[in-house]
């Protein structure tokens, strides 16, 4: 449960309320995210997304946009932050503890390239969306970062230097491949991950390069890079919230954040490339995977997606059997 609950209701409250005469013409609407820097695609979209809400709804819907850390949530709790109307948008890409099926899109070496990851996430879809609607929240949109990678301030080059670093993961399936190979894993959310690599809490992560690469850059030495998984995130609405909005709020809303919303996946891909080759001009030490990397990695790795799924029961089963279905894994 999220901490100081009482005292982000508040903040919520005092951010929606508004004079006894405004409240028929303007409403805002708390959006907190996961993404620790204004740099990053996603926040700049979601600029795009903010505006053009207040402008097609001619200010009566005002979406006030939190980066991660601004606010006393953390980024594990955003999933419980919407259900419960602290906040009314999450951008949420640290969900796995709230909702564990969507554990199936990160299982390390299952997902390859960026034409499964979208036959598996057709697969997840309802799944995924069932999964928020219990917990209060309606899933609006999802994109994806381009492939994990490993960073670390110590020397990584190979599968074997994982042993007995501390890596920063965003997801348990993540902390279970860097298990198979010697490291040990940690959970630190966006805004805590600079103070973690200077005080030696962790030596490195695990990230795409047009994410946290471009922002932790100047605390890293290495990039190992072994593409684990695809990093996904929702964008959810509470779901009461969502359905008070009027009908033409709710109508602009939802195409604002459908419509823009890929946008943060392409301009992060097309990110990638530019940003791999400013850290190869900086010095970072790059080490491209092997094929045979690659293949001991997945196999390391494949007994454990089923015996993942297995203590999360029958529906979780299901869903990966049919992703592995729809990858011919």
């Amino acid at each position: 449960m999220i901490t100081r609950r009482h005292t982000l209701a508040v903040l919520a409250a005092g951010s929606v309320a508004a004079p006894a005469v405004l409240r028929a013409q303007t409403t805002t609407w708390i959006v907190y995210t996961y993404v620790p820097a204004a740099t990053l695609a996603p926040a700049k979209v979601f600029q795009e997304i903010v505006e053009r809400v207040a402008k097609e709804t001619n200010g009566g819907l005002q979406l006030k946009y939190h980066l991660g850390g601004s606010l006393t949530i953390k980024g594990t709790d955003i999933t419980t932050a919407v259900g419960d109307n602290v906040i009314q948008i999450g951008d949420d890409g640290m969900q796995q503890g709230n909702v564990p099926i969507t554990g199936i899109l990160r299982l390390p070496m299952l997902i390859t390239n960026r034409q499964e990851f979208d036959k598996a996430l057709a697969v997840m879809k309802p799944y995924v969306e069932k999964a928020y609607d219990k917990r209060g929240s309606t899933v609006l949109s999802t994109y994806y970062f381009p492939l994990q990678i490993a960073w670390s301030s110590k020397k990584l080059t190979s599968l074997d230097e994982f042993k007995g670093q501390k890596i920063r993961a965003t997801s348990p399936e993540q902390i279970e491949f860097l298990k198979r190979f010697g490291a040990n894993g940690l959970t630190v959310s966006g805004a805590e991950v600079p103070s973690a690599l200077e005080r030696g809490v962790v030596d490195g992560v695990l990230t795409a390069n047009a994410g946290g690469g471009k922002v932790w850059k100047d605390l890293l030495k290495y990039c190992y890079e072994i593409g684990l998984n695809y990093f996904e995130a929702n964008i959810a609405v509470n779901k009461e919230a969502f359905a008070k909005l009027p009908a033409n709020q709710r109508e602009v809303l939802t195409k604002a954040i459908v419509e823009l919303s890929p946008k943060m996946t392409e301009m992060l891909f097309a990110e990638e490339g530019e940003e791999k080759a400013k850290r190869k001009a900086e010095g970072m030490v790059q080490t491209t995977a092997t094929p045979e990397d690659y293949k001991r990695g997945a196999d390391r790795m494949a007994s454990y997606w089923d015996e993942w799924a297995k203590p999360k029961g029958a529906e979780t089963q299901e869903a990966l059997k049919k992703v592995r279905e729809a990858l011919g894994r």
